[in-house]
């Protein structure tokens, strides 16, 4: 696995994760619950790596949710950093994503 996956894992377990603004109002508008997104980062799937973001390095990730699958965005300010951050959280578009949501469909 992805060495920044393991960083995010081990500071999500800890506690050591931040919820953005965004992230929230994503989860609220959506009735997610962080709870559920919380119990499948062990199992989740990673879509994308983004080592070189402008804002830190960060991984879209699909998370299986009693619903159905979730895509979020993890992130941390740098690769030393305390706490990991819940960036944003969204449905995936049968349109944008293949059928495991896993890989983008040229448009």
């Amino acid at each position: 696995m992805d060495d920044l996956a393991v960083r995010l894992r081990q500071r999500i377990a800890s506690g050591s994760f931040r919820v953005s603004d965004h992230a929230q109002a994503r989860l609220d508008e959506r009735s997610l619950l962080l709870s559920d997104i919380l119990a499948s980062v062990p199992s989740w799937s990673i879509v994308e790596i983004y080592e070189d973001n402008r804002m830190g390095p960060s991984l879209l990730a699909k998370h299986e949710l009693p619903a159905g699958p979730v895509h979020a965005v993890w992130g941390m300010i740098d690769k030393n950093a305390v706490h990991a951050v819940l960036v944003t959280v969204y449905l995936p578009d049968k349109e944008t994503w293949d059928e495991q949501f896993t890989i983008r469909r040229k448009i």
